[in-house]
């Protein structure tokens, strides 16, 4: 479906010629960002935290969420509500925001909008996923979440609204558990012919040099899109690669320097970083560090030679 189908049936929907349950509860959202930076490198420092509050009121239609931000509208919020600061990184190919939650500000409570996918990055909470309330602690992932997150203590939530490798349509809602998802191992190093080496099975793994740039890497797998969590050892630089898809990139902890085509800074935690599809990026690891990225579709033709 294109963006002028879902923008009819985003009408129709709210018009009552169809009906809620006729279309999948993700089947009206979009990724394209507003005011997207051209930047493929956004420091945490230059994004503005924004101050929000939610709380539920009752009336007529049942239970509803409001929403306010900005300091004045936060400050005469009820007791109640749950006041947060959000920070958004918004690309063109998509958006992360940072959810940060505190027991003493009410703890989580935050309306389910456009997001395509979100991980608990610290805390707990509930939220609807295909209909039904699941937990999520802290590690795991909910794609297509729905309804209203909800939690009483300190969390932290990565939230992505992306295309993804299928359309918001098609993608089916669901839940990836961080405690099932295995961690993939692995190093290279520079050959004697000047080529990277790269090991990945434990007897490889267990014959490679001191030197050796590892990785360790949690692949969540989810209908139409991934979400990697990584901890990156110290060392570098690694191989240059490329891909067919955006990656979008939140850095969680350490130091990297980061290089794409003629470009390069060194980034940190509370950083993105967005690795532009075909073209040819790389790492310098300055101290063993951790992110976590997904993917989206690009919105420019590729370059030759992406895989």
């Amino acid at each position: 479906m294109g963006r002028l189908s879902r923008v009819l049936a985003a009408f129709m929907l709210m018009s009552g010629v169809v009906l809620a349950q006729d279309l999948p509860q993700h089947a009206i959202r979009t990724a394209a960002p507003m005011s997207p930076s051209a930047a493929m490198f956004i420091p945490g420092e230059s994004v503005e935290p924004l101050i929000l509050a939610e709380w539920e009121v009752i009336n007529d239609l049942g239970p509803r969420i409001r929403i306010v931000w900005g300091q004045e509208a936060v400050d005469a919020a009820p007791p109640e509500a749950s006041r947060y600061i959000q920070k958004s990184y918004v690309f063109p190919t998509g958006t992360i925001r940072v959810l940060d939650f505190q027991k003493d500000e009410g703890g989580m409570m935050h309306a389910i909008t456009v997001e395509t996918a979100i991980y608990m990055l610290k805390g707990s909470g509930t939220v609807e996923v295909a209909g039904k309330t699941v937990t999520l602690n802290e590690g795991d992932l909910a794609s297509y979440p729905s309804g209203t997150l909800r939690g009483d203590g300190d969390s932290t939530v990565i939230a992505w609204t992306v295309t993804g490798s299928k359309i918001n349509e098609v993608a089916e809602a669901m839940v990836v558990r961080g405690i099932d998802v295995p961690v993939t191992h692995s190093a290279q190093w520079p050959g004697p012919d000047g080529k990277m080496v790269r090991a990945r099975t434990s007897e490889a793994l267990w014959e490679a040099p001191g030197d050796a740039i590892r990785l360790d890497l949690k692949r969540y797998m989810f209908d139409g899109n991934s979400v990697r969590t990584t901890i990156n050892y110290k060392g570098g630089p690694t191989s240059k690669v490329t891909s067919s898809m955006d990656a979008l990139i939140y850095i969680t902890s350490g130091k990297l320097h980061f290089f794409q085509d003629d470009l390069n800074f060194v980034a940190g935690a509370g950083d993105a970083i967005r690795e532009i599809s075909g073209h040819y990026h790389n790492w310098i690891r300055l101290e063993d560090s951790s992110f976590i990225a997904t993917s989206s579709l690009p919105v420019a033709p590729m370059m030759e030679g992406a895989n």
